[in-house]
């Protein structure tokens, strides 16, 4: 059986050992002895890592990637939801500020109407006013006229004087 095609469920039992934790477990025994630079060189450090990595199966490798993917996913999934949240907040805040200022300004102009009816009665009964007192002026001047026209009528129709000549 090669190193890429590992029977887990033997590993599992314990019937069979990965030369992966082997290797790994003789790394870190060469990691944390007291002589490292005597025994233990870059190169061979290296090669060990490439040696663990390559006997890592395709599929483990495969796993990993896409736990990573995931990984990235949800984080980006949790920002765009923070920023839905928060651009939902300001939209609302924006609809609730736009909707008083609608109410305000709603509330504004039914006042500034409802001052323009009362300045319009007012100076409409004003004009009204002044048009009866024209119209009584008029009317006690055609009384005036109407009065000195009997007036005047009334002396035609007298018979004329003739003894006194009329100055």
């Amino acid at each position: 059986m090669s190193s890429s095609e590992i029977n887990f469920e033997e590993v599992i039992k314990g019937n069979k050992r990965v030369d992966i934790v082997d290797k790994l477990e003789e790394l870190r025994a060469q990691l944390n002895s007291n002589s490292l630079k005597g025994r233990l060189n870059k190169k061979d450090l290296i090669k060990s890592i490439d040696e663990i990595i390559d006997s890592v199966p395709v599929e483990m490798r495969t796993a990993r990637w896409i736990v990573r993917e995931q990984e990235s996913f949800i984080s980006q999934a949790k920002q765009e939801s923070k920023n839905l949240v928060n651009e939902a907040k300001i939209e609302s805040e924006n609809l609730i500020a736009n909707s008083y200022v609608l109410q305000e300004a709603v509330i504004e102009a039914n006042a500034l109407i409802k001052q323009a009816e009362v300045e319009t009665q007012a100076y409409r009964a004003s004009i009204e006013d002044t048009i009866d007192q024209k119209i009584e002026d008029i009317q006690s001047k055609i009384q005036q006229m109407s009065n000195f026209l009997e007036v005047e009528k009334n002396k035609l129709r007298e018979p004329r004087n003739i003894d006194k000549p009329q100055e």
